[in-house]
């Protein structure tokens, strides 16, 4: 029966429709009857019959269509609505095929992303019914606002002449820290709403801050407003829907709002772009900024990138030519802060300190500091430099780190086995008794946390009070708020944290910020370790002197010569990257390649190391002109989540669609000979860290 094509039902349509469920052996299109008491769009979530038990599942209506080619007594019919109205746009939908092949993963994972948070558990749908849109309304008008300083006007007038040119070239803003980004960011989206255009606003979930949020509701008041993972599943779906309907036009979150269902998008402006944050950590793994500039293309939107220490991707992507597959970007500076100096910035050789016996983790000039702010009636702000959960081993004596020869990347402790291991090639190695490069039996885990130094900090200064803000004491709703809050009002004079603390915030009474370990994002053993330290170390030393009052930072390490952190010192972006830059090239990193992981997992350790060493063994026989690099297989950076064991392969090489060719390609292979079964895949392209 195959081939044949039979009539059409008795409304003259099928829907297709594509199933609410992730797994890939169902990643297409099923055809269903449409009801004669139903009017359809595409668009609309169906709840539809599945599967031999006819069991409901809810279903996204793609297309339609007026063939098909099995006999129509075969076809079942859509049960019903969820909703009168379509969910998702035909952008979206566009964008939502675009993301399953960029990403390597199932439509209805692109889709179940897209659709409005808290779907489920929305309250009676609102009658469909589209707000005007703003047009050249007086009260947005910037010259209320502050006088903008020399660089804004240009970085401004920049902008908006691309506005209303209608050049969506992607723009890349390099701003220090204080410069004053926020209120070139106020002032476009008030263009965007001038012309009678829509605004998404990302900012990284750590920064979503009162501060952040105020001054964009205070500049649009009822026309703004914000989303966030904090809110209920109910306000985050009544957002989605003012969105949808018009009533608002400038969305605020983090990136899920990037899928905010705006239908007259004008800009998206992205703030502190390098922040990982930016990339989704499930299915489909996708990074904000690569779908905020295809949703640019879609929409003819501008998307602007702010940030003060940018990835070295886009900087690079903005300092290069452009070509066929990865478009430049427009690069935008601002290099002086607005009324504001520059704080002078301490490095603090802890290995000294060990020598003349202090073994606190604080040194006796940064303790001598705390003092002196503290009796002046100032605030002081204490940054543990963690990511993550990576964990090193060192010399305090000399500050060697333990690393990989093979991969230029530092071993990672692992507890379980006392060993070090390269999460890039899965060499193994014992851990030292003695330093290889001093002889030194000083060798110590670095794994400090934010609670050890509240306790060291209640010591040394029982006085004052001192208040955490970490994921534990962030928990509840508003807990985040709460904290700056209390901070902002004087109710505690030290405020200890990780990176949540390290951008965003602006306490006028801070003029003190010490980061207690500067070493420990520094070997992660992730080769963006060091664009990440000194993206960190920058970043946190905004913090201090951020009014009239001058400020000091001091970064306390044992590899003060270590180039990252010597140029945060300076706040030195361009060294850093001319540095970096050139160590990328000579190693293959991005950006002179991609890089390609293949993670395996599955309740038992075994077969995943089985698999990918046959994949490995198809790979290196399929790379015979050796444009291919493989690294590994070796465990993920979390060996185990949740009882699932976590493997996997590296594959690096400088054209991005023939790597992911010849990938695909292998795994098909893999599966031609291997059931996999109990094994789960998971793809991810360029990913912002090594998991």
């Amino acid at each position: 029966m195959m081939g044949k094509k039979f009539d059409v039902l008795q409304n003259g349509r099928y829907a297709l429709v594509c199933i609410e469920t992730s797994h890939p052996d169902v990643d297409r299109l099923f055809h269903y009857a449409i009801p004669d008491d139903i009017s359809l769009e595409i668009g609309m979530r169906v709840c539809v019959p599945f599967g031999r038990g006819n069991k409901p599942i809810s279903g996204y209506v793609i297309d339609f269509s007026d063939t098909i080619d099995f006999p129509p007594s075969k076809i079942k019919s859509i049960i019903s609505l969820y909703e009168p109205y379509p969910i998702l746009s035909p952008e979206l939908l566009t964008l939502a095929h675009w993301m399953r092949d960029k990403y390597y993963t199932t439509l209805a994972a692109c889709l179940s992303c897209i659709q409005p948070p808290g779907l489920n558990s929305k309250a009676k749908a609102r009658p469909r019914g589209v707000a005007p849109h703003p047009a050249r309304d007086s009260s947005l008008d910037p010259v209320k606002s502050v006088e903008l300083t020399d660089e804004q006007r240009n970085v401004m007038d920049y902008i908006g002449e691309r506005l209303l040119n209608g050049d969506i070239q992607p723009i890349l803003l390099h701003g220090v820290t204080g410069s004053g980004k926020t209120e070139v960011y106020l002032r476009a989206i008030a263009q965007t709403l001038q012309m009678g255009r829509q605004a998404i606003m990302l900012v990284p979930e750590i920064s979503l801050t009162p501060q952040m949020v105020a001054a964009f509701t205070q500049r649009f008041g009822e026309q703004a407003a914000v989303t966030h993972s904090r809110m209920t599943p109910k306000e985050r779906f009544l957002q989605w829907e003012k969105a949808r309907t018009g009533a608002i036009s400038v969305m605020i979150g983090p990136r899920s709002a990037v899928f905010a269902p705006f239908d007259n998008l004008g800009i998206i402006i992205i703030d502190e772009e390098h922040e990982h944050t930016y990339r989704s950590e499930s299915a489909p793994k996708f990074a904000a900024y690569e779908v905020a500039i295809k949703r640019g293309e879609l929409n003819s939107a501008l998307v602007v990138m702010g940030s003060a220490t940018p990835s070295l991707t886009a900087y690079y992507r903005a300092k290069s030519l452009q070509t066929e597959e990865e478009p430049s970007f427009a690069l935008l500076t601002m290099s002086e802060r607005v009324n504001r100096m520059f704080p002078k910035v301490h490095i603090v050789d802890m290995r000294r300190e060990l020598v003349t016996g202090n073994t606190s983790i604080f040194s006796m000039v940064f303790q001598d500091a705390v003092a002196k702010t503290l009796a002046r009636g100032q605030q002081v702000i204490l940054f543990l430099n963690r990511r993550g959960h990576s964990a090193f081993v060192s010399c305090r004596k000399c500050g060697h780190v333990m690393g990989c020869d093979n991969c230029r990347v530092n071993f990672t402790y692992h507890a379980m086995g006392e060993s070090l291991r390269c999460h890039y090639c899965g060499r193994t190695a014992p851990i030292p008794k003695i330093c290889p490069a001093c002889l030194a039996p000083h060798i110590r885990y670095f794994g400090l946390g934010t609670q050890k130094i509240e306790e060291e900090t209640a010591k040394l200064f029982p006085t004052a009070k001192a208040i955490r803000m970490d994921m534990d004491t962030t928990r509840r709703k508003n807990g985040h708020a709460n904290i700056i809050s209390a901070f902002r009002k004087g109710e505690a004079q030290i405020l200890i944290g990780t990176q949540m603390i390290a951008k965003g915030l602006d306490f006028p009474n801070v003029t003190l910020v010490g980061i207690v370990a500067a070493d420990m994002s520094l070997f992660s053993g992730d080769f963006r370790a060091g664009e990440h330290t000194f993206q960190l170390l920058t970043q946190v030393s905004g913090r201090a002197g951020r009014a009239e009052q001058s400020g000091n930072v001091y970064i306390q390490t044992y590899n003060p010569e270590n180039y990252a952190i010597s140029l945060a010192q300076r706040a030195d972006y361009a060294a850093f990257y001319a540095h970096e830059i050139s160590v990328r090239r000579t190693m293959g990193y991005p950006p002179f390649s991609h890089v390609f992981m293949v993670l395996f997992a599955g309740l038992e350790e075994k077969p995943l190391i089985t698999a990918l060493h046959k994949l490995l063994a198809i790979m290196q026989y399929c790379n015979k002109k050796g444009m291919f690099e493989m690294l590994g297989p070796a465990p993920a950076f979390v060996s185990k989540i949740k009882k699932q064991f976590r493997w996997k392969l590296l594959v690096k090489c400088e054209q991005e669609e023939i790597l992911k060719q010849f990938v695909l390609y292998c795994l098909r292979k893999l599966k031609e000979n291997d059931s996999l079964t109990g094994i789960t895949i998971h793809l991810t392209l360029d990913p912002e860290t090594m998991e």
